[in-house]
């Protein structure tokens, strides 16, 4: 089946844009220049420029035309998670352990309709007050199944599987997404014992070091804004 043309010529920027070719706030194509240089019409342009605005690659200004976005894309960074805790007591309790089938969970970790995997769920506490809402949903080949019945053990998730495999998580390739949003479920909330603001909302899967980079881990969590920062570093300066 052949790839639209929208499509190609979506790849061919991309590669412009991740290439040095184009750099952040630079003036980006016009729609007449799409289609000039592509031989397309007006509504394929304008469609190739829609999609890249979606992606954050470009950004459209009404009267000034369209610019590659000075938000950072895949650029390599020195990345710091900052402890918040301000010299309180910090602790994790696990509220459950169990073998589940969601149908959504296994698509998502790339597992088969009719298998099984592992889901924790834990709070994080910064003295007395919930910080952290956290699941983890992890293949059940690399747990001991001889430990579930004691939720104690699973306290960190990642030393569960190091002390079960040999495996060391957190040396694993990892993609991470972080969003503020506010929590849907009623019961998530009421473990946070405050009305909905908003919350940093992280979801990450973390693969095994195989040909097909199967999934080990996907994993979402809730944090409390107060309690969570991050640090960055690059050597290849800043944009304003």
């Amino acid at each position: 089946m052949s790839v639209p043309k929208y499509k190609e010529i979506i790849d061919v920027l991309n590669e412009e844009l991740g290439g040095g070719k184009l750099h952040q706030g630079d003036k980006f194509y016009s729609e007449s220049e799409i289609c000039s240089r592509f031989n397309v019409s007006s509504t394929t342009a304008v469609k190739v420029l829609n999609v890249l605005q979606q992606q954050n690659k470009v950004t459209r200004i009404t009267g000034k035309g369209t610019f590659v976005a000075k938000e950072n894309h895949k650029s390599v960074v020195l990345y710091t998670d900052l402890n918040m805790s301000n010299g309180h007591s910090e602790g994790v309790k696990v509220l459950n352990v169990e073998i589940k089938d969601d149908k959504t969970v296994l698509k998502k970790m790339g597992l088969h309709s009719s298998d099984k995997y592992l889901k924790v769920t834990r709070i994080r506490c910064i003295g007395e007050k919930t910080s952290q809402y956290s699941v983890s949903n992890i293949r059940l080949d690399y747990i001991d199944k001889n430990k579930l019945d004691d939720d104690s053990n699973f306290d960190s998730v990642y030393s569960r599987i190091k002390e079960d495999v040999g495996l060391d998580p957190y040396k694993l390739p990892y993609t991470q997404k972080t969003t503020i949003s506010k929590v849907k479920d009623s019961n998530i909330l009421n473990y946070f014992n405050r009305t909905n603001n908003l919350y940093v909302y992280q979801e990450r899967l973390t693969y095994l070091p195989t040909v097909d980079s199967s999934i080990l881990e996907y994993a979402y969590t809730y944090k409390l804004p107060e309690f969570w920062g991050m640090e960055t570093e690059s050597v290849f300066g800043g944009n304003i």
